[in-house]
């Protein structure tokens, strides 16, 4: 995918009311691999630089490892119940639990889970939808801001299905 084509929507929850910036560049992990969703990840440099205010705040990432099984996270994205549909206008979001990797291992093929990746359990049923892809994963800090340690890779089902969603964890890149 050229980076001419992506647009990056800041500054609210409402997709139809927020800011778009157009990206200038893509990195795609050299190793990505769609087959295997490894090393999904890439970083989006974008035509001109956000204005930090109100509506508009960086995210803390994760640099390093840090232990999270068993924790709550939170997810968002606007994707859609059913595959192929409209994704939702208003961010949506719900609390997940991180799962330990052997559980994650057990559950899909070795092809599919490996190193680098972080799943999720859902709670009342709420999880991952197709089309958010790229979303964040965050838990709180210590000082009570959002830090990111993942960004949504995929999920094996449409929303609350019985698989654990699937996160790249950014601190291995």
């Amino acid at each position: 995918m050229p980076a001419k084509i992506v647009d990056v929507s800041y500054g609210s929850v409402d997709r139809r009311r927020g800011k778009k910036v157009g990206a200038s560049k893509m990195l795609i992990h050299k190793d990505y691999d769609d087959a295997k969703t490894k090393n999904d990840i890439a970083l989006l440099e974008v035509k001109y630089p956000f204005t930090f205010g109100k509506e508009v705040k960086p995210i803390c990432l994760e640099m390093a490892p840090m232990p999270i099984v068993d924790k709550d996270a939170v997810i968002a994205g606007w994707g859609s119940y059913y595959v192929g549909g409209d994704g939702f206008d208003i961010l949506r979001q719900t609390t997940v639990t991180i799962y330990p990797d052997e559980i994650c291992a057990m559950m899909y093929s070795k092809n599919s889970y490996s190193a680098g990746l972080q799943c999720c359990g859902r709670k009342r049923g709420k999880g991952m939808c197709k089309g958010d892809s790229g979303g964040p994963l965050m838990i709180r800090n210590g000082v009570g801001r959002f830090q990111q340690i993942g960004i949504s890779s995929y999920v094996e089902d449409v929303c609350a299905g019985e698989y654990p969603d699937v996160h790249t964890r950014v601190s291995g890149y």
